[in-house]
């Protein structure tokens, strides 16, 4: 095996390492409510970095911290609230010229409080979805690029999501929490529709492609 083949080879394990733990970080700083922190976890040099949340798009570097460390720095906290978002079943792609990955995960988890509550109660709820982002090496560092939530159920933990569907309701957002566009993605589970793949796990590339972003 030539040499360079090999170096590619170490070089791609040794991102899809550092990829992995970038997610197991943002997962427990989410988990610690830990969110200004979590901010620091995205690309500040990409002029596109995005998070699309199922409430919305939040654009740009400005708009990552509007959503973590206004939004939920300030709302998705207090005695009570938690929110725990695994990370299981990932497949991750780096791009054969090293400069991009991607991946998708799904995850289970539950959420206790917060403002998807609508009374404001700390009431426990199943909360499952799926990830499917696109990383950026910035200045020798892996960085989450574009962070896509693609929403699978939310409902009461006393209650089957067979029985009741999704039950999760966006909060509605004044101007310094609101994301900056609607969302791309709307599928949330229903017993009366079928489940879609969604988003597409991603296939080896060699560059980035734009028409492929999560």
């Amino acid at each position: 095996m030539a040499a360079d083949s090999m170096e590619k080879i170490v070089a791609r394990l040794d991102a899809e390492s550092k990829i992995h733990n970038l997610m197991g970080r943002y997962s427990y700083l989410l988990t610690a409510t830990r969110y200004r922190d979590i901010v620091e976890l995205f690309a500040k040099k990409a002029p596109d970095v995005r998070a699309e949340m199922s409430f919305g798009v939040y654009d740009g570097y400005e708009g990552i911290q509007r959503c973590y460390a206004k939004f939920h720095a300030e709302k998705v906290v207090g005695p009570g609230t938690m929110a725990v978002h695994a990370l299981t079943t990932p497949v991750i792609e780096v791009a054969g010229d090293g400069k991009t990955a991607k991946g998708v995960w799904i995850s289970p988890g539950h959420i206790t409080g917060g403002p998807f509550t609508p009374d404001g109660s700390i009431k426990a709820h199943w909360a499952w979805l799926r990830y499917g982002n696109d990383f950026i090496l910035e200045d020798g560092e892996w960085k989450i690029w574009h962070l896509h939530v693609f929403g699978m159920f939310m409902c009461p933990f006393e209650k089957s999501w067979a029985e009741v569907g999704d039950q999760h309701q966006n909060p509605v957002l004044p101007p310094e929490y609101a994301p900056d566009r609607p969302p791309t993605s709307k599928w949330h589970y229903d017993p009366k529709t079928e489940t879609i793949l969604e988003p597409v796990p991603p296939s080896p590339y060699e560059s980035f492609d734009p028409a492929t972003a999560y």
